[in-house]
């Protein structure tokens, strides 16, 4: 038999489902949908409360309104009259750099700081130095973004707070000494250094905006669908044009057909 396809993750036989080894009707059952997200990213059921801490950041990542681009691109497709599913899909695809993916560059970072005992302001004065920017630290509408706020809460409430939450806790302190005020984390810092404390891969930084946000881009696509008019597009007095103005094609010496 071909081994092409390989996977530590499910298997499936008749009248059988097996998610990490157990049973998909004793996870229903018996697990929370935040003890099942970490069982997938991780490969173990958690130990303590890291599922109720997974399902809180899955909360906290819901929506964040029509000013997130993501929201935007699910709005506009939908508008055009595609199903539900590739509205919702435009809006997992406009998860990017600069949207949603500040998490795993932080995780990255602060894996980075605690393995080699960096200092939080020496790391802070460096990367200003060399004009850089703190991911995961700062927000253009949130002085103390709340999402952030309560998370750190509850991972204090159940133990979870380790040596990456702690490190996060000295930028911002340090902030206040490079910058001369305080750069408070936000929640992709807030995400990041809680998935670290949780031994979770950086690589998986984006996975938290990709199942948390979902059922907001399911709700924004229904509700642009049944509830607002279709076709969302620019008016064309908000669409300034930036190119040569109007301009004649040069006659051709030479016939097309004829090249």
């Amino acid at each position: 038999m071909s081994e092409f396809w390989r996977t530590q993750i499910s298997h499936v036989e008749s009248d059988e489902i097996l998610v990490r080894g157990y049973p998909v009707d004793q996870l229903t059952e018996r697990c929370s949908f935040g003890e099942v997200v970490y069982l997938l990213l991780t490969g173990e059921l958690p130990s303590g409360k890291q599922g109720k801490l997974m399902e809180a950041i899955l909360v906290a990542c819901c929506d964040h309104g029509l000013a997130s681009p993501s929201v935007d691109a699910v709005r506009f497709v939908a508008s055009s009259g595609v199903p539900l599913q590739s509205a919702v899909a435009a809006g997992v695809s406009a998860i990017g750099e600069w949207h949603g993916g500040a998490i795993e560059p932080c995780a990255q970072m602060l894996y980075q700081a605690v393995s080699q005992q960096r200092s939080a302001t020496e790391l802070f004065t460096k990367m200003r130095s060399a004009g850089k920017r703190l991911p995961g630290f700062g927000h253009r509408t949130h002085t103390r973004d709340p999402r952030a706020v309560v998370l750190l809460k509850l991972a204090d409430a159940w133990g979870l707070r380790g040596p990456h939450t702690a490190f996060a806790g000295e930028l911002e302190e340090s902030s206040e000494h490079v910058l001369g005020r305080r750069l408070n984390m936000n929640v992709d810092g807030a995400i990041a250094a809680l998935m670290c404390d949780m031994d979770i891969d950086p690589a998986l930084g984006k996975a938290f905006f990709i199942i948390g946000r979902a059922p907001g881009y399911v709700a924004h696509a229904h509700e642009q669908t049944t509830r607002e008019r279709p076709f969302k597009a620019p008016d064309p007095s908000e669409i300034t044009y930036t190119g040569p103005p109007k301009r004649t094609v040069p006659e051709r010496r030479v016939s097309p057909d004829n090249d």
